[in-house]
């Protein structure tokens, strides 16, 4: 990488621009070592060109170590027959298009190892061009140079950089030989560093090199980025374009079920509404006992001492309770017999407990809440074949029969069979005390 020396010049390459460059160099040559020989042609840098006395040599960095330098007189022949050997001598080492790199030897040039804080990396070129005149005896803008990262210490903070360093007019003036010869000079090499493969140093600044590619190889390499890219997008839009098909394909049958599940939506809701209505009076029905249970219920809990006035079964809010009015010899122990039935809870006074008409009487007014009965499982409409009578407050505590909340064909309802005549108590519960 060429280094321009003047530190004001607007044209100084940044950072991250020599870093891609030092990563491309390097990138090519591991690759180019890769290769086989038969293909190592093919991406290697352009051949070095020298002139030494009357002779052209040229200098194949794609040829085997070891290998002789090509050589052709040029002494005595006119300009075009000169860039004509020169030519036909750059095309025995693989280059057709007339370019190659001006090589100069290591005593026309300063080669030197610097180490230097790791910090200075970012800006290595405008560093060693403030140093130049520290690091050799000449001022910046007398020389072209170039500089490598050899090594870096990481523990210590610290870079290892080798820089090559050649006078202006020496280099000015190969450039110039080699461009009367026709040649399209591409940078200024070392000829010790003719065959390195990674890094090697290139003396010659950016803007003076020659033209790389000709007209028609500029438009191919355009048409083959254009290519890339066209390439790279249809990759990213390809699958996105065939899911968008798939998705157009599947649009009639998505709307198709979605009509599908609104009609089904609409006949589960009118079914729905349909076992409500019919499931209305029979929740009304299983929702609470029969009035002639809670009867029998109170005429079995009452003892033999008690008289009843007064009988209310009253609807309180969403609740019903019942409250009874009367005498018996104790109203605690009336409360204590009502909260051990089943069908009643929550009982208490709800008046003074006064003396009743009768000697050791008292007189109360106690209520309690009818608990709910407890509504039979809803059963599918398909197991619903029949409907089921209405229970009978035979027993103490009746148990609803299982009603059929989602009947399909309910049917006409059978006549409630007739209770069996009840057993005579001992006393009805209902009457005066008995005598003394």
């Amino acid at each position: 990488m060429a280094a321009m020396p003047e530190l004001n010049s607007s044209r100084q390459p940044s950072a991250a621009s020599r870093r891609v460059a030092d990563f491309w160099r390097w990138w090519r040559g591991e690759v180019s070592r890769m290769l086989p020989d038969r293909f190592a042609s093919l991406g290697g840098g352009a051949p070095l060109l020298y002139i030494e006395g009357d002779e052209a040599v040229v200098i194949d960095p794609n040829a085997a170590p070891g290998s002789e330098e090509r050589r052709a007189g040029i002494a005595g022949l006119d300009d075009a027959r000169r860039k004509s050997a020169v030519r036909s001598l750059l095309e025995s080492a693989g280059e057709t298009r007339g370019r190659a790199r001006a090589a100069v030897r290591h005593d026309q040039a300063l080669v030197r190892r610097v180490t230097l804080p790791a910090a200075t990396e970012e800006n290595l070129s405008a560093v060693l061009a403030f140093e130049m005149d520290r690091l050799s005896p000449f001022k910046a803008d007398e020389v072209y140079f170039d500089h490598r990262v050899v090594s870096r210490d990481a523990a210590n903070g610290q870079i290892v950089v080798e820089m090559a360093i050649a006078r202006r007019e020496a280099i000015d003036a190969r450039v110039r030989e080699l461009r009367d010869l026709g040649v399209s000079v591409q940078g200024v090499a070392l000829r010790e560093d003719a065959r390195r493969a990674s890094a090697p140093f290139d003396l010659l600044p950016m803007e003076q090199r020659g033209e790389r590619e000709t007209p028609r190889e500029r438009l191919v390499r355009n048409v083959l980025i254009a290519a890339v890219l066209v390439l790279f997008l249809a990759t990213l839009l390809f699958p996105i374009w065939r899911k968008r098909e798939a998705v157009v394909e599947m649009l009639p049958a998505v709307e198709k079920a979605r009509h599908e599940a609104q009609a089904t939506d609409a006949v589960v809701r009118e079914l729905e509404r349909q076992a409500a209505d019919y499931n209305y009076l029979l929740a009304r029905r299983h929702a609470w006992f029969p009035m002639a249970a809670y009867i029998e219920e109170l005429s079995r809990l009452l003892p033999d001492n008690t008289w009843l006035q007064q009988l209310d079964i009253r609807t309180q809010g969403k609740s019903r309770e019942v409250v009874l009015t009367g005498e018996t010899a104790s109203s605690s122990k009336l409360i204590e017999l009502l909260e051990q039935s089943k069908m009643l809870q929550n009982a208490s006074p709800r008046g003074p407990t006064t003396r009743g008409s009768i000697a050791g009487a008292e007189r109360f007014m106690i209520g309690a809440e009818l608990r709910p009965r407890t509504p039979p499982e809803a059963q599918p409409l398909a197991a619903a074949s029949r409907p089921v009578a209405a229970p009978t407050p035979t027993t103490a505590v009746p148990q609803p029969a299982t009603a059929v909340l989602q009947p399909v064909n309910p049917g006409p309802q059978r006549a409630n069979p007739a209770p069996p005549p009840p057993t005579p108590p001992k006393s009805s519960g209902f009457g005066p005390f008995p005598k003394q």
